[in-house]
Formats: structure tokens, C-alpha cells, sequence
């Protein structure tokens, strides 16, 4: 066998902790939407009146919200799902999906559209109105209706001309059509407020009628969507539910983050390649908390910049920040509870003859560091009885943490 068919052959047959990388990339979209129902829920009673008389009436949506909050997969989904519901009813009925940070004209646009419905309509030579116009003739003819999705319309509010602007926003008003089979929905990480602000009060108000805001995700929320994902993705058993957590609580909403599923599930794919490139190597056979803190050091810097902060700790904040780090390390877990924390923190004390700080001012001070935005915390803990405080630390893998500590350790006892 010729040599470069045995690297092929071997990498191919090479031990992997994933079933389906794909179901990690950021075109991926899933066969649910968690916590995305009730926005399918609002576009679908948007789209009743094609349901009940297609061609009638033109349907306009907006969704709205910041990047990675499911706005572009909750399109797609509805899309295609309506689509095949309509075809099955015996109307032809297409989605297609045209981002406008690339075709940011109406002709470009208007070429994205035919091109994905496979129209046999010239590429040059023609204006985008005429563009849009033998667009609705290719239409006529084969008697078939359109759902584009116009992702990150904001690009094109914001290059095109006023007269573009109407062209593409005010569809109908341009062609009056007894049968519009063209029908939008609008995507955007704007406000409703900033995009109404660059746009003229008709049109700003026209193509507001119909929105629907998307929030960012909280952590249980991000938990539900990263779970589903490592079904999908990896064998069972390589991730555990304390690799979710973790990475749902960094980048969750309401625990400090921007509740960013992308974000989130790309830190996910990135762990899972380190845990799948030391499983090659004969190391790792599970995607670890420590694979997380990895990649989040080495692709997240906004999030470690916070290691930054403990040059100007006092000398027993920086001690007990180093009794989570190293019980954290001992340990394994992704959180401790607060005894533990004390325990190694008075062995820590002892080893430098320094005189421990008593239990309420121990906890003040990882309230400190929690407020300062160094560790995170939890009540309780799943499995465990009782309400107690858990601490937690995501920023950077622990081994290198510890040596950034000792050194800054060893530099405030010698100012003292």
C-alpha cells in the first residue's frame, strides 16, 4: 500500500470522541429549537394568512436580537419546516436564505434569490429592477411562492440608497402584483429603534409591524442547547455534565456572559478537539472542565483578562483565590464548597507562617473575588444535600494559574 494511503487510512481509523463534528459547526442547524418555541410559535401565526390564502397578501417578519441568540436557525427552521407543510398541501412553496453582509445590494440580492431557486434568469446586464421583475415573472410561471430570509439586513440598510431601501423593503408598493409570492423575513443584531433611525418614518414603521425580539440565552437555557448538541456530537460518556455547566455559566446571560450559544458551542468544539487530539496522542479519552479553561484562555482572551486583577489583590485575597485554584486542581471538580476551600486555604496559610484569616472574612473575601469577576459561585450543588455556597474558576488552566500565583505570592511577601 502506497505510503500516503496509510496516513489516510490510519487517520481515518484513528480513536475520536465525536459521533458528528458537523453538529458543532455554526451552520449547523438542529432538528430543535430549545427555547426558540415560542418565537416559531409567533412567525408561524404571522404566516396564517398565506397559510389560508397563499399569494394574497405579502408576509413581513423581523427578528431581532444580539448575535448567537437563534434568530438565523429559527428562520431556517420555521423555512423549511412551512415549506414542506405548504407542499404537502399542493402549493409550491421555496425557502431560501440570503445574508446581506455578502450580497448587500438589491441586484445582488435579487441574484442570491434565483440563483437558489435555480431560475434560468441572466446575471448581468440588467438593473435591480428588472432583476426584481423577471424574478416575479420566473415566479408567475412556475406558479411557485418564495420565503426569503434577509440575514443581517442591517448591512444593506446601512450601504444601500434610499431608493434601494424601497426597493427591497417596500416590495409591493414597487409591483403591484394581484399575487404576491414573495415573502420576507428580515433578520437583524440591531435594535428595532437603531434600524428605524436610518431608515424614513414610512418605511421605518412599515417594516416594524411585525417583530419579534430574541433575548440572550441564560445559563439553563445554554445548558438544554449544549446538551442536545453532545448527543448528537459525541459518543456517550465523553462529556459530562460539569463541561456543560461550566461553559454555560461563562457564557450564560445572567452569570456574566453574553448569552451567545455560538460562543458557547464553540468553546464546546474547541475542548472537545483538544480532548480528540490528546485521546491520538493515548491521553485524554473525556472532554474535561480543564479542556475548557484551555480554550478559553487561548480563544477568549476578553474572558482572562480578569488574571490580570490579582496583582492588585491583598495578600490573603490572592491566598485564598490560590486555595480554590489548587483545590479546584486536587480535586478535579469543576466547584468546591466553601470547607474546602477553608481547609486548603489554612494549610496554604500555614506553610508560608502566615496567621489565617477567620471564617466570615474568608468568605468576604471570595465574595471579593466574585464581585471583581475572578471566580463564579453557586448555591447547592446537584446530588448534594443542603444550600451551601460551591466556588467555581473557568478562566485558564489551573496548572499555569497556580505558577502565575506562587510568583505573585512570592513578590508581596517581599514588599512586605
Amino acid at each position: 500500500m502506497p505510503e500516503i494511503d496509510k496516513l489516510i487510512e490510519s487517520e481515518i481509523k484513528r480513536p475520536t470522541v465525536f459521533i458528528d463534528e458537523s453538529v458543532l459547526y455554526p451552520e449547523y442547524v438542529p432538528k430543535k429549537l430549545p427555547h426558540r418555541e415560542t418565537h416559531v410559535r409567533k412567525i408561524a401565526a404571522f404566516f396564517k394568512a398565506f397559510s389560508d390564502s397563499p399569494g394574497r397578501t405579502s408576509v413581513r417578519v423581523v427578528l431581532v436580537g444580539p448575535v448567537g441568540t437563534g434568530k438565523t436557525a429559527t428562520a431556517i427552521a420555521f423555512g423549511r419546516a412551512f415549506s414542506r407543510m405548504m407542499q404537502r398541501r399542493g402549493i409550491l412553496l421555496r425557502y431560501v436564505h440570503v445574508n446581506c453582509s455578502k450580497s448587500s445590494n438589491p441586484a445582488s440580492i435579487f441574484r442570491d434569490i434565483k440563483n437558489q431557486l435555480g431560475l434560468p434568469l441572466p446575471d448581468r446586464g440588467l438593473s435591480a429592477r428588472e432583476m426584481a421583475l423577471g424574478l416575479l415573472k420566473m415566479l408567475e410561471r412556475e406558479n411557485m411562492y418564495v420565503i426569503a430570509t434577509l440575514d443581517e439586513i442591517e448591512y444593506f440598510i446601512k450601504s444601500s440608497s434610499p431608493s434601494g431601501r424601497f426597493l427591497l423593503l417596500r416590495f409591493y408598493d414597487v409591483f403591484k402584483e394581484d399575487i404576491k409570492r414573495l415573502n420576507f423575513i428580515y433578520v437583524t443584531r440591531g435594535s428595532p429603534a437603531g434600524i428605524q433611525a436610518v431608515l424614513d418614518s414610512m418605511t421605518g414603521s412599515y417594516l416594524m409591524e411585525n417583530v419579534i425580539a430574541f433575548q440572550p440565552y441564560t445559563t439553563i437555557e445554554l445548558m438544554d442547547i449544549l446538551n442536545d448538541r453532545v448527543k448528537e456530537a459525541f459518543y456517550e460518556g465523553v462529556v459530562d455534565d460539569e463541561v456543560v455547566e461550566s461553559i454555560a455559566r461563562i457564557t450564560g446571560y445572567d452569570t456574566g456572559g453574553d448569552g451567545n450559544a455560538r460562543k458557547a458551542i464553540a468553546i464546546l468544539h474547541a475542548a472537545g478537539k483538544l480532548a480528540d487530539k490528546e485521546l491520538a496522542e493515548g491521553k485524554a479519552s473525556r472532554v474535561t472542565v480543564d479542556h475548557v479553561r484551555a480554550v478559553v484562555a487561548q480563544e477568549y482572551q476578553s474572558l482572562i483578562d480578569v488574571l490580570d486583577k490579582i496583582y492588585y489583590l491583598e495578600l490573603h485575597e490572592i491566598l485564598v483565590l490560590k486555595a480554590i485554584i489548587l483545590a479546584l486542581y486536587r480535586t478535579g471538580e469543576s466547584f468546591i464548597p466553601m470547607g474546602e476551600i477553608e481547609r486548603t486555604y489554612r494549610e496554604i496559610c500555614e506553610e508560608l507562617g502566615e496567621e489565617p484569616r477567620k471564617h466570615t472574612r474568608v468568605y468576604m473575601l471570595v465574595m471579593d473575588l466574585k464581585r471583581r469577576g475572578i471566580i463564579i459561585t453557586k448555591t447547592g450543588m446537584k446530588g448534594r444535600r443542603g444550600r451551601s455556597t460551591y466556588v467555581g474558576f473557568a478562566a485558564a488552566p489551573l496548572n499555569k494559574l497556580l505558577e502565575r500565583l506562587n510568583k505573585v505570592i512570592e513578590e508581596k511577601r517581599l514588599m512586605m
